[in-house]
């Protein structure tokens, strides 16, 4: 038995191990999140004792209303309803403009932000934020 084991050592020591076979792997299919869909609304978010909304801006949400059937809006960013809070459709983008600063334009589709424009001033800013 002896020279046996003296054998086999020899041969790893010179040779090597012989290769494993190659094992598969289980694939696990990624996890995406869906893309978002087309936009669905816009909210200018200001704050009403810093600064006035532009002209240019409520021509610009007009717009978005009338021509591509978004719902855009003013809100001041203090705003609650009768419950002391932020109505549920507008939590996302008071939370979103707040982060980024007042005042800002946010795009949602659904409770999905696509966008944020800071301080815009023009109705072009806004039509163009609108993907």
């Amino acid at each position: 038995m002896r020279p046996f084991v003296l054998l086999a050592a020899g041969l790893v020591l010179l040779g090597g191990l012989p290769p494993l076979p190659a094992i598969p792997w289980p694939t696990v299919p990624a996890i995406t999140a869906p893309a978002p869909g087309p936009a669905t609304a816009a909210v200018y978010v200001y704050e009403k004792d810093h600064t006035a909304v532009p002209v240019g801006v409520t021509v610009g949400l007009n717009r978005l209303n009338r021509e591509r059937q978004v719902v855009a809006t003013l809100l001041e960013a203090d705003t609650t309803n009768g419950a002391g809070t932020i109505p549920e459709q507008f939590r996302q983008a008071v939370a979103a403009a707040k982060a980024d600063g007042l005042p800002a334009l946010v795009v949602l589709s659904g409770s999905t932000v696509l966008a944020i424009v800071k301080a815009p001033v023009d109705a072009e800013q806004i039509v163009r934020a609108v993907p």
